[in-house]
């Protein structure tokens, strides 16, 4: 059972897609680039928090607020 169809999805927003990996391919920055702010700050409005922090992947989004609270390997958690 198809609970979500990814392909038109995709096609429903392809030509966006492009045109932002356009500009990211252009402007040459990867990581902390000025597409990265416009999400972290539109993200930061949507969900009515102050600050958001982009991450690559879900371990990495997991991982940086147990750093941030002090919380290292070997500790209980």
């Amino acid at each position: 059972m198809q609970f979500i169809d990814l392909g038109a999805q995709r096609e429903r927003i392809r030509d966006r897609l492009k045109a932002a990996i356009d500009k990211v391919v252009e402007d040459g920055r990867y990581i902390l680039g000025p597409q990265v702010t416009e999400f972290e700050n539109k993200l930061a409005a949507y969900v009515g928090v102050k600050h958001v922090v982009a991450c690559a992947n879900g371990t990495d989004a997991l991982l940086l607020p147990l750093f941030a609270a002090g919380i290292g390997p070997g500790d209980a958690v």
